[in-house]
Order: C-alpha cells, then sequence, then structure tokens
C-alpha cells in the first residue's frame, strides 16, 4: 500500500473515468472500496473494487461488477481528519498490527468514504474489518 500499488493507480483510474456517473440511481454519494474473495488472508489474492450502493435490480454498465457485502460481523475503525492518501494507509498499519492479536473472517472488507471526504485534504474514512465471532 503505496502511492506506485495497484490500489491507487484503481483510485486514479475510478476519479478519472468518472465511474459513478452511469449510477444516477445510486443511493446515495457514498463511495465504498471493497476487499472481498480472499484467497488465504491479507498476504494473498484477495478483489479490489470500488464503486457505491445501488438497488440490486439496477442494471451495470458493461465491464463492471456489483459485489455483496458478506453477513457477519464487523469491527469498525474510524481514522483521524487528515489528508485522505494519509489516513487511510496509517489505519491498515494500525489495522494490520491490530491483527496480530484479533481474528479476522477474511470475507468482505470495505472503506467508507461518504459526506466526512468532500475535502481530500480533510478527511475521515471509516474501514469495516469482518471477524470472527
Amino acid at each position: 500500500m503505496n502511492s506506485v500499488g495497484v490500489i491507487p493507480a484503481q483510485w486514479d483510474l475510478f476519479i478519472r473515468e468518472g465511474a459513478l456517473e452511469p449510477f444516477p440511481s445510486r443511493k446515495s454519494d457514498t463511495i465504498l472500496a471493497v476487499y472481498t474473495e480472499y484467497e488465504t488472508d491479507e498476504t494473498g489474492s484477495y478483489t479490489f473494487g470500488i464503486g457505491t450502493e445501488i438497488a440490486p435490480t439496477d442494471p451495470l454498465p458493461a465491464g463492471m461488477t456489483s459485489y455483496c457485502v458478506a453477513e457477519g460481523t464487523y469491527v469498525v475503525f474510524t481514522t483521524r481528519k487528515g489528508p485522505v492518501s494519509e489516513i487511510v494507509v496509517e489505519a491498515w498499519a494500525y489495522i494490520w498490527e491490530w491483527s496480530k492479536t484479533h481474528k479476522r473472517a477474511f470475507l468482505t472488507d470495505f472503506e467508507v468514504y461518504d459526506e466526512r471526504c468532500i475535502d481530500p485534504a480533510n478527511s475521515q474514512v471509516d474501514i469495516y474489518i469482518s471477524v470472527l465471532e
């Protein structure tokens, strides 16, 4: 997770292409970054996607995929306020440390970018981590 990794490149593409424009019926302006289909844990392969919540009946444009957030127990980590590119990396570093003593489920994890992220220089993000009960 750094400025030249796959995830930052996906965010750049998402922003450049205005990927939410095809969804006029989206439920809100909240953006979700989803981590799912884990092969093993955070060191194995997984699927990463960026999008928004839509009704299950909304058609998807060609080339897009839908993901469902798995039912389960989640721990929510809320970042401090600051530049989004710093606070999310900082929070994940904390989560990886936290994971050494807590049992993650590796079902679906997701980040919530809501109205608190209007100013990228002063944002706050919630990160939901699936855990074993």
